[in-house]
C-alpha cells in the first residue's frame, strides 16, 4: 500500500486564474505569487496517483487568511473527497492566526473532515501567540480523533519561498503541547528526528507525533532519513510529496540512497501512515 500524507488540491477557479485569490493573502502568495508556481485540481491528482501506485491520500488546500476564502476552498477540498471515498481524506488547510480558526476547524470537522492540516506561515515563526493557536487546534483533533498536519522546516540553510523563520527548540515546543494529539510534522520535522539522540529529552515525547518527507531530496541529503530511521524506527516517517512538487518516484529513488531495506520502505511508503491514521 503506498499513502502519501501530504497533497494539495487547487479548486477550478484557483487553476484558471490565481489573480484574485492572491489579494490579502500572504501565505498564497509567497507560494504562488509566481505564475510558474504550479497548481492542480483532482483529476491531475488522481491521474498520478495511479500512475504511480498510490493507493489513499491525504489532501490539503493552502493557509487563506481570509475566513471566506478558506471556506470555499475547504468546503470544496470536502465535496471533492465525498466523490472519491477511501481514496482522497479531507484536511482543512488555513491561516492558525485568524480568530474564526478554531470555530472554522469544529465545523469542518462536524461536517465529516478528517483532520486539520496543513497548517503553516510562512511569514512568522512559531511565536508564542503561534503555539497557543496550535495548541487549541491540537486539543480539539486530540478530543475528536483527527490528525493534525503542521508545516514545520530547518532553521538553517537555503532560502526558499515558504520556509519559514523557526527554531527547533519551538518545534519541540509544539511537540511537547500536543502530546495525545495525532500529530504529522512535515518537511522531516525541521530536522527534529536528527536529535532524538538526546537521551530522553526528544524521544519520550515522539510517541504520537510521525514525520513526513515532503520536499525532503530538496533540502536533506538520503543519509539523514537512514539516521533518522535508525534513531526512531521507520514507522516514524510517512511518504509525503508536496504534490505537485514532487513525484512519488523521486521520493523512491531518495528512499534507495537511504538505503532503507524493502521493509523500512513498505512502511515509509503506506504501511506505517494507514496503521497511524487508522486506513
Amino acid at each position: 500500500m503506498i499513502v502519501d500524507v501530504h497533497a494539495h488540491l487547487s479548486s477550478p477557479g484557483l487553476v484558471a486564474d490565481r489573480g484574485p485569490y492572491l489579494k490579502g493573502e500572504i501565505g498564497l502568495s509567497i507560494l504562488y505569487g509566481d505564475p510558474a508556481a504550479k497548481l492542480v485540481g483532482t483529476a491531475d491528482l488522481l491521474a498520478e496517483m495511479d500512475a504511480t501506485g498510490v493507493d489513499k491520500a491525504l489532501v490539503m488546500g493552502f493557509p487563506f487568511s481570509l475566513e471566506d476564502n478558506a471556506k470555499r476552498h475547504n468546503d470544496w477540498i470536502l465535496e471533492e473527497c465525498a466523490r472519491h471515498p477511501g481514496r482522497l481524506y479531507p484536511l482543512a488547510a488555513f491561516d492558525q492566526r485568524a480568530p474564526w480558526a478554531l470555530r472554522h476547524s469544529e465545523a469542518f470537522l462536524k461536517a465529516g473532515g478528517f483532520g486539520l492540516g496543513e497548517l503553516c506561515v510562512y511569514d512568522e515563526g512559531l511565536t508564542e501567540p503561534m503555539l497557543e493557536s496550535l495548541a487549541a487546534l491540537a486539543a480539539l483533533c486530540r478530543e475528536r480523533g483527527a490528525p493534525m498536519l503542521v508545516h514545520v522546516n530547518e532553521p538553517i540553510g537555503h532560502k526558499y519561498p515558504g520556509k519559514a523563520p523557526m527554531e527547533i527548540s519551538q518545534i519541540m515546543d509544539l511537540v511537547i503541547r500536543s502530546q495525545g494529539t495525532k500529530l504529522i510534522l512535515a518537511h522531516f520535522g525541521g530536522g527534529l528526528p536528527l536529535l532524538a539522540c538526546l537521551k530522553k529529552n526528544v524521544k519520550n515525547f515522539l510517541t504520537d507525533v510521525r514525520f513526513d518527507t515532503a520536499a525532503m531530496p530538496f533540502i536533506y541529503e538520503p543519509r539523514a532519513l537512514r539516521i533518522g530511521v535508525d534513531l526512531l524506527g521507520a514507522d516514524k516517517f510517512l511518504l509525503g510529496t508536496d504534490h505537485p512538487l514532487l513525484k512519488v518516484p523521486r521520493y523512491q529513488k531518495f528512499f534507495r540512497e537511504a538505503g532503507l531495506t524493502q521493509e523500512e520502505t513498505n512502511l515509509v511508503s503506506g504501511q506505517a501512515a494507514a496503521d497511524f491514521l487508522g486506513l
